[in-house]
């Protein structure tokens, strides 16, 4: 696979959040075009109205319209993957089956589910049902040709170990990693992300705010891109905006520096 850039929904997230006029789900396409000339982007389980069919081909005729492609669906609070109580985490599994056929239905290639686990009083045991969760999720994509992603984002995924046991023992082609350039600890970060790497299937290029020179600040964007290049990765890298300035301004801004870290500027 070829690389690519895409625009992970979450950057805008304010203007899905605001209260007064916000962006609705079905503009998002003609933003990223029109606004950023995204010709990708990543879309977000709370932005989305419905997962009524009428909903969903209305989406995917807007962003075909706009020549943008729908590349992976982020999805929370679809329960707890790695509860305790194996009730709790078959209901989790099947809260994420929609979105899956919702997936295959938009033409997205990857869904992202969260691990879970945070404050588990017992993580062996929770572990275990992640594992148990991933694998049916796996299964069920594979049905779909949809490929279900783990990021490392909070709970359990916060340890790449624990990450790389998940992987090693669902052990299959439609399940791997979204790696994060920001979400483990300052303390260790590189060490962790070069633990995943190998798994990638996806990534999301994190950015949060930059010096009077335009460079950012905090994560070493260059030294992650070169930890997945290492690892053999290629593929999608979706820009996540997370900083506290003009979302439009950090954008552009992180879109530019990706492109540089990754030779296509």
């Amino acid at each position: 696979m070829d690389d690519r850039i895409s625009l992970a929904g979450w950057s805008l997230n304010r203007r899905f959040r605001r209260e007064d006029h916000p962006l609705a789900l079905l503009d998002f396409p003609r933003v990223a075009r029109e606004e950023f000339g995204f010709d990708a982007i990543e879309l977000n389980s709370p932005f989305f109205a419905s997962l009524e069919a009428d909903y969903l081909a209305e989406l995917r005729r807007r962003a075909e319209e706009q020549g943008v492609a729908m590349l992976a669906i982020a999805v929370d609070r679809q329960g707890e993957l790695a509860a305790l109580d194996p009730a709790a985490r078959r209901e989790a599994v099947q809260n994420h089956l929609p979105w899956l056929d919702a997936a295959a239905a938009l033409g997205c290639g990857y869904l992202r589910a969260n691990l879970g686990g945070r404050d588990t009083p017992d993580e062996e045991a929770a572990l275990r049902g992640g594992i148990e969760s991933f694998g049916a999720l796996a299964r069920a994509g594979k049905e779909r040709g949809v490929t279900v992603v783990m990021e490392n984002h909070w709970g359990l995924s916060a340890n790449p170990d624990y990450m790389v046991r998940v992987f090693e023992e669902v052990g299959d082609d439609h399940f791997g990693a979204l790696v994060d350039f920001g979400n483990f600890p300052p303390e260790g970060r590189y060490a962790a992300l070069e633990r995943i790497a190998p798994y990638a299937k996806t990534a999301h290029a994190k950015f949060h705010d930059f010096d009077e020179q335009g460079r950012h600040t905090g994560v070493d964007v260059a030294r992650c891109v070169g930890i997945l290049r290492a690892a053999g990765f290629r593929g999608i890298w979706g820009i996540e905006y997370e900083g506290q300035g003009d979302d439009h301004d950090g954008v552009v801004r992180s879109k530019a520096l990706l492109q540089g870290a990754l030779g296509l500027a």
